[in-house]
């Protein structure tokens, strides 16, 4: 009979542990290359952002400053309506009037990153949130930017178009400049652009917060 051969077990079980550290390896390096390739991802939309953010910055600066000689030329218009004098200068001052804007913000980075769902990539959970709260303010300064244009749309270009003449610049009569009506609608436009002002000077504020700059 032939002798059974001899099963070298030590050698088995190293080449066995050999190839369980190589998967274990290769699971490493995978894991690591996938997380690299995460971080960049969320670097870019990262710096995406911060770009969309220094734009809408920009834009609100604007805003603010249309805001206030708005305002302004409304105390004016006021102080001339309370007197009762100078039409010209109502009938000129109303049209200028007619220039409200609200401020464009642009979200496209972040609809891409929130879209895209790479979000669930970002592991720094107070930045995320940073972020999220910052276009957050975003709708809420839109939702006042639609209640001022509701009225311009509604109530202060009709209210123009159909009683002043914005072709020829042709003075009205009295009523036109110093009725309730007229007055009403002035009144409204100054409390929704003093109230979107103030959001507009808050929205500033976490615009700035959020690019370290205060």
């Amino acid at each position: 009979m032939s002798t059974p051969k001899k099963i070298d077990w030590l050698n088995h079980g190293l080449e066995f542990i050999v190839v369980i550290i190589g998967i274990l390896i290769a699971f490493q390096l995978n894991k690591c290359s996938t997380e690299n390739q995460q971080a960049k991802t969320i670097n870019m939309h990262l710096s995406q952002i911060k770009e969309e953010t220094e734009f809408n910055k920009y834009y609100f600066k604007k805003g603010i400053k249309h805001t206030q000689s708005n305002l302004a030329t409304l105390d004016t218009i006021f102080m001339l309506i309370a007197e009762k004098r100078e039409t010209p200068k109502i009938d000129q001052f109303s049209i200028r009037l007619l220039s409200m804007s609200g401020v464009y913000i642009r979200k496209n980075a972040y609809l891409n990153f929130i879209e895209s769902g790479d979000i669930r990539f970002m592991k720094d959970f107070e930045q995320k949130q940073k972020i999220i709260n910052l276009y957050e303010y975003y709708k809420w300064v839109e939702s006042f930017n639609e209640i001022s244009s509701n009225l311009y749309s509604t109530d202060y270009y009709p209210y123009l178009k159909n009683n002043f003449d914005l072709l020829g610049g042709t003075i009205q009569s009295d009523d036109v400049y110093f009725s309730t009506l007229f007055k009403n609608i002035l009144s409204s436009y100054s409390y929704t652009s003093k109230n979107r002002l103030k959001r507009y000077e808050g929205c500033l504020k976490e615009i700035e917060k959020y690019l370290g700059e205060k």
